[in-house]
């Protein structure tokens, strides 16, 4: 029913409030949507998923600058790290046949839907694990909000700080990425939405950041970027591009 109601341009322009009330009363906000030929399951309460079936895109610059830098230096292996429902995933593993990807995400209902559209399409060169990555394995309380009743699928780690009012918290699991992967002299493409565990992955994946050629997006808050950035450039890496829309920077240490 979404497919169809959101292509009205009245629906467009009252989706914000009178189109998330009648699809949540209809139970109708969630499904398979076809954008750029891949059958996605997406939720329309959830924000992100929102984003991608009104506009049949997301997060377009950063994406566009992506399949750049893969014609340009034909990386063999993509990382999607705080993956949420794969947009990134499916869309570069679509692409780019030859890109093995590894998507991770911890949070259980965000991994339901990346599987369900994994299910739905063939690809054999994705694949999806229900935990993050992190700088030791271990388990962690995290956090997301709920608005219009529904728990949104982009979660932080819980800390001290977090307002528990209309939340839910719940118990995530975290590897090392560098005991997963070993690789050497391989071209490597990584995007990194962990909101504010950036540091930790990246020193979980240290080895392989340091033996093979790399390009990194990765979204940094303000309060983080200093500690981030720091940690990059003693490992050789420099900012090549940054987003004008979102706190996007992308890394590499390739010459």
């Amino acid at each position: 029913m979404i497919r169809y109601i959101s292509k009205l341009p009245f629906f467009k322009r009252v989706i914000p409030s009178l189109g998330i009330r009648v699809l949540k009363i209809l139970g109708k906000n969630r499904g398979f949507f076809k954008i750029n030929g891949i059958n996605f399951f997406l939720d329309f309460l959830d924000p992100v998923d929102r984003q991608i079936i009104i506009h049949k895109k997301y997060e377009e610059d950063s994406v566009k600058y992506f399949c750049h830098e893969i014609d340009k230096n034909s990386f063999s292996f993509f990382f999607d790290i705080g993956s949420n429902s794969g947009y990134y995933s499916f869309y570069l593993g679509n692409k780019y046949p030859f890109l093995k990807v590894s998507a991770f995400e911890p949070n259980v209902d965000a991994y339901s839907k990346f599987t369900k559209t994994l299910l739905k399409n063939e690809f054999d060169n994705i694949k999806v694990y229900n935990f993050g990555l992190s700088d030791e394995n271990k388990k962690q309380k995290m956090i997301t909000w709920i608005k219009h009743g529904y728990a949104k699928t982009n979660s932080t780690i819980l800390n001290k700080s977090h307002d528990l009012q209309n939340s839910k918290v719940f118990q995530a699991s975290f590897k090392v990425g560098d005991e997963m992967f070993d690789y050497k002299k391989e071209k490597i493409c990584i995007k990194i939405d962990v909101e504010g565990h950036e540091l930790q992955v990246l020193k979980g994946l240290e080895k392989n950041l340091i033996n093979n050629q790399c390009l990194i997006l990765i979204e940094i808050a303000d309060s983080n970027f200093k500690v981030v950035n720091d940690f990059l450039e003693k490992k050789k890496f420099r900012i090549i591009y940054r987003s004008n829309y979102r706190l996007d920077y992308f890394y590499t240490n390739i010459n």
